[in-house]
């Protein structure tokens, strides 16, 4: 900046939980094994974490493959999978 000083932006833009609920948009976790399940974000939301970054929440999903902390992304409604989903579950 003229000043002197630098702005620092952040490496990856982070989405808040609460864009999650936004019309036409919705939570997906993806395991490294290859499941995908649709996330409701509602419980997290009543919790009050609604302004928490998506990738803090990650913590507390758990995948029937054993694996715990599973990536989260926040999709419009036509990226969802076409084929079946499920077997990744909230904690906490």
């Amino acid at each position: 900046m003229a000043d002197g000083t630098a702005l620092v932006r952040s490496p990856r833009w982070r989405p808040w939980l609460s864009a999650a609920t936004a019309p036409r948009s919705s939570l997906w976790a993806t395991c490294r094994c290859g499941r995908e399940a649709r996330i409701d974000p509602e419980r997290w939301v009543a919790q009050g974490l609604g302004r928490q970054a998506v990738e803090q929440l990650e913590t507390r999903l758990r995948c029937l493959c054993g694996a715990r902390g599973v990536p989260l992304e926040i999709r419009g409604l036509a990226e969802a999978p076409r084929g079946p989903s499920g077997g990744i579950y909230m904690f906490r």
